[in-house]
Formats: C-alpha cells, structure tokens, sequence
C-alpha cells in the first residue's frame, strides 16, 4: 500500500514518529511536502520509515501548469485579493492531487498540516484523513472560531462572504486608525501626500518630505484634497494602509517599491481601487503593468539612479545571497525554491573554501502566511548541520514579529552586508540592482527550472546561473576580462534605459 503523508516545514519533524504505527513494514511512504526536505531531516526520517519516496509541490508541476493556477484563479472574478490567493492555493492544490491520483491510483493518505501552501478541504475531499501533530504556529486557540472557519471553507460562496465582510470591517476601520506617519512634499504646485513607511521608497524620490501630522489628522477625520490639490501616494507593499476614498476626484498612486518581473503570472495588481493608478521607476518597471493591462506612467519625480561601473576585485573573498520569498500569491513560486537555492550555494561554499559566503534570509520569510515562523531557524540549523567555516546566515536580518508585521523594511541592514562583498546573488532580489548602485557585480540564479523571473534584467546581457556548476564557472569567469567587458556592456544597457524612460 501507498501512505502519503503530506505537511509543511510548520509541522515539527519530531511529530512524524507519532505516526509510524499507521502502516506495515512493506508500505511504501511517500513524504509530500511543500518545503524541499534537507539532508539531515531525511535522515531523520530514515530511521523510523522504511520504502521512502519524497516529494515537493514544485515537483509535480510544471511552469505551464502554474502559471494556469494563478490565470484559473483569476478567470472566477473574486471581490477582493484574499479570496484570489485563496483560489491559487485551492487550484494548485486540486492540480497536484490529480497528479498524486495518477502516480498512486491506491494510497491512504494522511494530511498533517493546513498551512504554507495546503488547501486541507481539497485533501480531504479526496480521501485524506486530517491528523495533527506538534506546530510552530497555531492560528488560534479558539477551537470554535476554528471549526466556524472550518465549516466556511466547506462551503465556499459562505467563505468569501464571511471574507467580504471582514474586508469590509477592516477598510472602515483603516482611516481611523493609521498607525505610520504621513508625509507631505510639492510638486508642480500640488501637495504630494505619502501614506506609510517610506523605507522601501523614500531613496527612489526626487523630493524633500516632512512628517505631517497636520495631515495625518486630516486623512483620519475624512478630510482629502481634490486632484487638483493634490496627489495622493504610497507603495505597492504599503498600500493596504492607503485609505482615500475611492472617487473619480482624488488622485492616488501605488508606486513600485521592488524588483517586478514583466513576467509574473501573478494578478494581485488588479485588485485595486478604480482611481488608483500606478508609478514605476522606469520601463523595465512598467512591463509587468503593461502585459496586465493596467494604468501605469514613470514616477514624474523619481530620482534617477545609474549602476556604477562595477568593481571587480583581484580575487572573491565574500559572496552575498540575497533570497526573496514566496508565498500563496502567486503559484509560480513554491517555498521549496529557497531550500533548494540554499542547498546550492552550500556546495557551491564546499568547492570554494577560501570565500565567505553570506546567505540573507528575507526577513519576511517569518510571517505565517509566507514561508513559516521558523523558516529561518530552520535554514540556520541546516547551516549549522553541514559545519562548513565558511559559510553562514546573515546576522543583519531585521528582527520581525508577527504583532508588528512589517513589508517596508530599513536598507541599512542590506548594506551592512554588503560591506567588502564582491558578488551578489539573487533569484530576482532588487537587493541585486542596489547592489549594482554600489559598483558591486551581481548575477541571477534560477534553480526553479521554470521561468526566470529577472528575465528583464538577463535580457539587457546580466548573467544568470542555473545550477552547482553555472555558479562554480561564474566565479571562475569573475576575473576574466572578456567576461567583465560584457558585463560592463550590461551596464550601460541598463543606464540607457533609465535615462530612455523620460521619452
């Protein structure tokens, strides 16, 4: 018989003992899990199973297929985006357990968490049994309220409407209650009105702002300007803090405050008040609006920032890995694609010795509905298991919790990091194009085997690693004066189309 366990890296792996008396001896057990299993946690699992077969998401489907997860999702013309990432999660889900149902026509199957990627209800409509085990993070406490959302996700029309209404609450609540600082700046005689923190954005900006509490208080009294007095603006990761009404006679602007990949499947930018348009930092930024049909125009007041001609040292010494994230946005990323780069990188640490490598867990990684509470112990423990000296995880990380949430976070930390660092990689981190800014090379890394989502920048002629090896011969290549010529070509690509996006 085949038994499929399936949970995500928020059930403790200890937990698994607890159900090794559920097979036979002969019973083959398939271990399906959203994560990418490491080393020693297969190991542990070893000793107590025996017939082993391990699985991820990302192995089941391909780009294609999720790429239909996201566009299904969006075909069913949800309210709001709560109930489209609710529907990639449920479509990717149903997608794999046709696949699990085609690869094992006779399983018992057995559902071990609903979190970090899992529809449970999917599962158990197809014969699974729910099971539980030791967390890192419960929900609630609150079994009833538990059961009553248990209950809601059986039913789904009852579902979004019990989200509306939550929705609903929330976006009454909101403008009386902004909790971040608002700020205030002219432009071409209007007042530009910024709303939320200005960490991700503020380095971006041609323009000089000042804390206001004067309009703070206005915006929570209900009081707004016209367009013709003013603009109204925030980022796209600070834009749920945004609460002007949504009206023909207000202007507002969502900016963009990251590295956007023109092909991204992901559909969440639709959902957005009707007047609201938004602001990239240049055409490369506004791809992504563009290919979505969306209302998009160059930030008339940014500050226009040019990659340094980049400093290659004689030898590498420290090697920097800034990591993304992922998370049910988007089906296109899973959350074993971090676990595989960061068991890439450790061979890659074990053929070079003699460099430092640093490995920068996004800080956001922690929150619950991303990539897990203790995703970055879990990836520190990993590191501290292979007991290599040369390699380590960043001890710059902003310290996030999950009452204090935070999406815009301070820049410091990266450039601390980046101190004496003479590469930077990255899946499609913007912590790559900062680095740029500093004169520092960077390169892209695709261990997906999907889609590169920094394709925008490879096209301009960025190099870009797929693999182990790619990455040993990048480094290699680091020296290598024809190598740094088509780089530097790179870079003026770059600089060009910064200066083009004023046409």
């Amino acid at each position: 018989m085949n038994i499929i366990y399936l949970f995500s890296q928020n059930l403790k792996l200890d937990s698994i003992v607890k159900f090794a008396d559920l097979s036979e001896q002969e019973d083959i057990h398939i271990f399906l899990t959203t994560h990418k299993l490491f080393d020693y946690e297969i190991e542990f699992i070893k000793s107590i199973y025996h017939h082993i077969e391990f699985l991820t998401f990302s192995d089941l489907l391909d780009d294609f297929e999720l790429e239909m997860c996201d566009h299904e999702a969006y075909s069913k013309k949800q309210k709001n985006v709560f109930e489209y990432w609710e529907d990639v999660k449920q479509i990717k889900n149903e997608k794999i357990i046709e696949k699990i149902k085609k690869m094992y026509p006779s399983y018992r199957g057995y559902v071990l968490s609903d979190d970090l990627g899992i529809f449970e209800t999917s599962w158990i409509h197809n014969g699974f049994i729910r099971l539980y085990g030791e967390y890192y993070y419960t929900k609630s406490s609150d079994t009833k309220g538990h059961e009553l959302k248990k209950k809601l996700k059986q039913n789904k029309k009852m579902y979004r409407f019990y989200r509306r209404i939550i929705a609903a609450i929330s976006e009454r609540k909101k403008g009386n209650n902004i909790s971040d600082d608002v700020y205030v700046s002219e432009y071409n005689g209007r007042k530009i009105i910024f709303i939320g923190r200005m960490s991700r954005i503020e380095y971006r900006m041609d323009l000089k702002f000042e804390c206001s509490l004067d309009e703070k208080q206005k915006i929570c009294k209900g009081i707004f300007y016209d367009k013709k007095e003013a603009e109204y603006i925030s980022t796209l990761h600070e834009s749920g803090k945004c609460c002007i009404p949504d009206k023909k006679k207000y202007d507002v602007k969502y900016i963009q405050d990251g590295y956007l990949p023109a092909n991204y499947s992901n559909y969440y930018l639709r959902f957005k008040p009707k007047n609201v348009r938004y602001y990239a930092w240049d055409t490369l930024g506004e791809k992504l609006f563009i290919n979505h049909q969306l209302p998009v125009g160059i930030l008339p007041y940014r500050k226009k920032l040019y990659l340094l001609k980049p400093k290659f040292s004689n030898k590498i010494n420290k090697v920097l890995i800034a990591t993304s994230g992922s998370g049910d946005w988007t089906a296109l990323k899973n959350r074993s694609d971090d676990d595989i780069l960061l068991q890439t990188f450790i061979e890659v640490a074990k053929y070079f010795p003699t460099i430092e490598f640093v490995y920068r867990c996004h800080p956001t990684w922690i929150h619950p509905e991303h990539v897990g509470v203790n995703s970055i112990s879990r990836a520190s423990e990993y590191v501290d298991k292979c007991s290599l000296n040369n390699f380590k995880i960043s001890s710059n990380i902003p310290v996030e919790t999950l009452d204090n949430f935070i999406l815009s976070l301070s820049r410091s930390t990266l450039e601390d990091d980046m101190k004496d660092c003479d590469v930077v990689f990255g899946e499609h981190s913007v912590s790559m194009i900062d680095a740029g800014f500093r004169g520092i090379p960077f390169c892209a890394v695709n261990v997906t085997k999907r889609r590169s989502l920094f394709q925008s920048m490879v096209d301009l002629g960025f190099p870009e690693c797929y693999g182990v090896d790619t990455i040993i011969g990048f480094l290699n290549n680091y020296t290598n004066i024809i190598f740094q010529k088509k780089y530097m070509e790179a870079v003026k690509k770059y600089n060009l189309m910064t200066d083009e996006s004023d046409k």
